[in-house]
């Protein structure tokens, strides 16, 4: 068995505790990856230095490394009929391009998702940074999907994550409406707090989650089934 736990938390809805590197590979295809893994160690690092002398809360998951990033890259695009679509830090945001690429898609460049008014800072010397990035991968396939938002700008009612270093539920809502297909099914490997799963249920799509951390998969489910 290459999972801990499965829940069928509601029609064409499941989802795994597990390692994503174990668990996806037992799936097959998916029609799209949709996800939020890890940032860098610059920005973990930045943001745990901080918080050991501010009220912060510190990040309770590891980062990826580069060469995370480029397993992780392979591992997508393989099982992916369609889109990835992953949520990084602009230090990882060129890694995952060029391993995208190096899997035959096409690779668009990162796009834009804008917080204005987010405080944090990598060093808490400088300017607030308020832009992640998004890497858009597309198999050929798709060629006729159509053209796409050029970024995202979070807007009144956006804070509601509810995952620390999770997305708000209205990008997550636009995002799977952009890069997904009513009926299909996507995978989001980075359960995490399962905004991508709860934007799927509303958007009519399929989905499975993969989450290897015991207390955060827990959290999510109960979410999802609400």
């Amino acid at each position: 068995m290459t999972y801990v736990r499965k829940e069928e938390l509601a029609e064409g809805v499941t989802v795994y505790l597990g390692d994503c590197r174990d668990v996806l590979p037992t799936l097959g295809k998916v029609d799209h990856v949709i996800t939020d893994p890890p940032f860098s160690e610059q920005t973990h690092s930045g943001h745990n230095g901080i918080s050991s002398r501010t009220n912060r809360t510190a990040l309770s998951y590891g980062s990826i490394s580069e060469a995370d990033a480029l397993e992780l890259a392979a591992l997508f695009a393989e099982h992916s009929a369609g889109w990835v679509v992953w949520f990084t830090d602009h230090t990882l945001a060129p890694v995952v391009c060029r391993a995208m690429k190096a899997t035959g898609r096409a690779v668009f460049a990162p796009l834009p998702f804008i917080q204005p008014g987010r405080s944090v800072r990598l060093s808490g010397d400088g300017p607030s940074s308020w832009t992640d990035w998004m890497v858009c991968a597309r198999t050929s396939a798709l060629k006729k999907w159509g053209t796409l938002p050029g970024g995202y700008i979070a807007g009144e009612g956006w804070k509601d994550k509810e995952h620390m270093g999770g997305k708000p539920l209205k990008l997550m809502l636009a995002v799977v409406d952009d890069y997904s297909r009513p009926g299909d099914l996507v995978c989001d490997p980075c359960l995490g707090g399962g905004t991508t799963i709860v934007a799927c249920t509303k958007l009519g799509r399929r989905a499975v989650g993969i989450e290897r951390d015991p207390a955060t998969f827990d959290k999510a489910c109960r979410r999802i089934e609400a």
